[in-house]
């Protein structure tokens, strides 16, 4: 194979992956898009996640108290989640996604939204609903990581709600306790003993999981969203604290929410 013919059939490629869904990444962040400042202070980060963490003890007991037999959540997901124009496979490779340290991807040339099932099962709805964000043309990882948090949020099923709450309890978390990390701590100390299970469950997941191969996977994913115009990097995923802070009233909901619960 000559040296001409795979330059062009990279070229090619590339100009099918930008004309077919790639032009996504000159669309304008969601945090560009609104005129407001987002102010992150320390009492603000506080005042969200003290809200979250009681809405994920509230969720888990729901759920637990609602248990008589164990379901099949990932087709159960399928069926709340999935409609004709919003479809999802979970994928064949999720042992080889979870060593590559992957909850999901976004296949554009075959235009379907993948996620792993091997994950632990909280980080799945929202996870599914980020992929979908991305099929949906939003390429920015903080929009879809800010999407799929409120679709999951306003879900009508308490399961799937729990994970959007799970998801944004743990980078609210992360962001807090850089800037206090015994608030953070007190706060984590405030979940009940099925969520902080959940919290662990997670944790030893992706320790069990980890390789050399990771850092080198996470470099080369950093340069390319770099090179989409995403700053940040792979940190933009963190940018989605910025979103939740945004349209948090402050006390008691979202501004965007459409009062599904």
């Amino acid at each position: 194979m000559s040296i001409n013919y795979l330059a062009s059939l990279v070229l090619i490629i590339v100009y099918f992956f930008y004309i077919s869904w790639g032009i996504n990444y000159f669309r304008r962040p969601l945090i560009t898009s609104i005129s407001q400042k987002v102010i992150v202070n320390e009492n603000k980060i506080e005042a969200l996640i003290r809200f979250i963490s009681i809405k994920c003890n509230n969720l888990k007991n729901e759920i637990n108290s609602k248990k008589t037999k164990k379901k099949n959540n990932l087709k159960s997901y399928k069926h709340l989640i999935e409609s004709s124009n919003q479809k999802f496979k979970y994928s064949n490779f999720s042992i080889i996604l979870s060593n590559m340290g992957i909850k999901g991807y976004y296949n554009p040339f075959t235009n379907e939204a993948n996620v792993n099932s091997k994950i632990p099962e909280v980080l799945i709805p929202v996870t599914i609903y980020h992929e979908l964000a991305h099929k949906n043309g939003f390429a920015s990882e903080s929009d879809a990581n800010f999407i799929g948090f409120f679709n999951a949020y306003n879900n009508y099923n308490t399961e799937i709600q729990y994970s959007a709450c799970f998801f944004a309890f743990r980078y609210l978390y992360n962001d807090l306790y850089k800037m206090n990390p015994n608030s953070a701590k007190r706060i984590y100390e405030s979940l009940n003993s099925d969520v902080k299970s959940d919290y662990a469950a997670v944790s030893n997941f992706w320790m069990y999981h980890s390789n050399r191969f990771q850092i080198f996977q996470k470099y080369i994913f950093d340069f390319f969203l770099k090179a989409q115009g995403q700053k940040e990097g792979i940190n933009s995923y963190n940018e989605v604290v910025k979103l939740l802070l945004l349209t948090f009233d402050g006390k008691s909901k979202f501004i965007l929410n459409e009062g599904n619960k």
